[in-house]
């Protein structure tokens, strides 16, 4: 199954969102089996395994489990979390094609689709991340496929400093520091000429892809706040 969504219907789902109150998941019960996932890590590429995320599910969780998972209201001080409206859209090239893979998880569409996703926007409410809107969008994957996603990333960091296709203007990239955290983990920015850079932050934890990403909106470089992916992580391993 391919889930894809726009930039427009993001910045469109951020406008309604903000007006709303916060949101909440489905009380549906998690696996509990578990399998530990061996972690990797090179460089600004990948991250080191934490204890939490060692007992994340090995095999690919259904959508309501994903639900369960998935970061609610109140879990993380200092925001607003929202379900994510989620709408299938067409194909976005990318010019060299050894971007696809970072367009790809821009318009959160990797490639393979996932089996399950769970979207939320997460708003910042007050300090330095006032105004600050990121998404989180939980994919379930064999685990085969889930390591798979985090290894084309990281080959196309290396490939990869610009390209074009998906937005009107040329897109540059710069590879990030990732966080500890997760079995695998990888970060980036992407900018468009023209607008502030974008932050993206993808992890893998056991067999679940666990995409963030963050736009500033304030003409600033944005940057994915650390409590948003070490709570959600921990919550996917609890």
């Amino acid at each position: 199954m391919r889930i894809r969504v726009t930039a427009a219907a993001l910045f469109t789902a951020v406008l309604v969102a903000g007006c709303g109150g916060g949101g909440s998941g489905d009380s549906d019960a998690k696996a509990t089996d578990s399998a530990a996932a061996q972690g990797s890590a090179s460089g600004s590429g990948s991250g080191s395994g934490s204890a939490s995320a060692s007992e994340a599910p090995a095999e690919p969780l259904g959508e309501a489990q994903l639900k369960s998972a998935a970061l609610v209201g109140g879990d993380v001080d200092g925001y607003q979390i929202t379900d994510f409206p989620v709408k299938p859209d067409g194909d976005s090239t990318a010019r060299p094609a050894d971007c696809q893979p970072l367009e790809n998880m821009r318009t959160a569409s990797p490639d393979p689709g996932p089996e399950a996703f769970v979207g939320l926007l997460a708003f910042g409410g007050a300090g330095p991340t006032a105004g600050s809107a990121t998404t989180i969008g939980l994919m379930a994957y064999d685990q085969s496929d889930a390591e798979g996603i985090l290894d084309g990333l990281r080959a196309a960091l290396k490939k990869c400093t610009a390209y074009e296709g998906g937005v009107p203007d040329r897109t540059t990239v710069k590879a990030a520091t990732a966080p500890d955290t997760g079995d695998d983990a990888v970060a980036f920015g992407l900018q468009t000429q023209g607008d502030s850079a974008d932050a993206f932050v993808v992890v893998r934890s056991g067999a679940t892809v666990v995409l963030f990403y963050t736009a500033a909106g304030t003409g600033s470089a944005a940057e994915v706040p650390t409590e948003l992916v070490t709570a959600q992580i921990r919550k996917l391993g609890a």
